[in-house]
C-alpha cells in the first residue's frame, strides 16, 4: 500500500475522531443542564455510547492500517 494513501486514510480517521469528540462534548453539555428528566438521560447515554463506538472503530482502523503499512 502506498504510504501517501495510508497517511490520507489515517488523517481522515483522525478527523472522524475529532468530530465525534465534539459531538460528545455537545451532548454532555446538554446533560449537565440538570433540567432533563431521567428518561432523557438514558437516551443521551445511548447517544454518547454510539459516538464512542465510532471513535473506537476509527482507532482500530488506524492501528490496522499502520500494521499493514509498517509490518514488524
Amino acid at each position: 500500500m502506498n504510504n501517501l494513501t495510508a497517511k490520507r486514510v489515517i488523517k481522515r480517521q483522525y478527523n472522524t475522531i475529532i468530530d465525534e469528540e465534539k459531538k460528545i462534548r455537545r451532548i454532555l453539555s446538554m446533560e449537565t443542564d440538570n433540567s432533563l428528566p431521567p428518561e432523557l438521560s438514558v437516551g443521551l447515554l445511548i447517544r454518547v455510547e454510539q459516538h464512542l463506538d465510532t471513535i473506537i472503530e476509527a482507532q482500530n482502523r488506524i492501528v490496522l492500517l499502520q500494521q499493514i503499512v509498517n509490518p514488524e
